[in-house]
């Protein structure tokens, strides 16, 4: 029973980001989760660019994202959920980076896998394309719901970062700044560290 419901929850977690459903991808989102788009939040509106360099690499990304694609009215306005709404409406969080061989575990591609459960965590092992991978979700049963975890597959995509750092040899400041060159204008990266607040 708890194994089909921790399916459920992953078909219903990938079903809401394809239809874009940020209202439902919020609801299906342990409170740690939402809590993550509070921190990123807070350090949009506050962080200095020396502060935020001493983030994980994935957040100070995450920071430049939110404050180049949300304007800084609404990061000030909006709540941490209508936050999440925005991220899945504009499709963020339709594609993972899990490292060199999965750069394209896009949400289409997902299906389930194996399905374990230990009292309140739930194990989903992800299929891409049909076949196993080594990739899986992790929901947690709160008030009786099972939702899913967003840290590990943050933490995930913060291992890959680091794992590019070791194999290019290079610093985690040229990473970041190689990363935001790839895709803003040089006008955009200097005003992306400055705090919206």
């Amino acid at each position: 029973m708890d194994k089909a419901a921790v399916a459920q929850a992953f078909s219903s977690y990938r079903e809401a980001l394809l239809a874009k459903d940020g209202k439902t991808v919020a609801a299906l989102l342990t409170a740690e989760s939402i809590e993550y788009y509070a921190g990123m939040k807070k350090l949009a509106l506050t962080a200095p660019e020396p502060y935020l360099r001493r983030a994980r690499m994935s957040d100070q990304l995450a920071v430049i994202l939110l404050r180049t694609t949300v304007p800084a009215e609404n990061i000030r306005n909006w709540s941490t959920t209508q936050l999440v709404i925005d991220a899945v409406r504009r499709g963020q969080q339709r594609n993972w980076n899990f490292g060199a061989d999965l750069k394209a575990a896009t949400v289409e591609r997902m299906s389930a896998g194996t399905v374990e459960v230990s009292g309140d965590i739930g194990t989903v092992l992800v299929k891409l394309d049909g076949k196993e991978s080594p990739v899986s979700f992790t929901f947690y049963r709160e008030s009786g719901r099972w939702k899913f975890r967003l840290i590990p597959l943050l933490e995930a995509t913060e291992a890959a970062l680091r794992a590019r750092v070791e194999e290019q040899h290079i610093t985690e400041r040229r990473l970041v700044d190689e990363s935001l060159a790839a895709t803003l204008s040089p006008e955009e990266i200097r005003a992306a560290w400055l705090p919206v607040g």
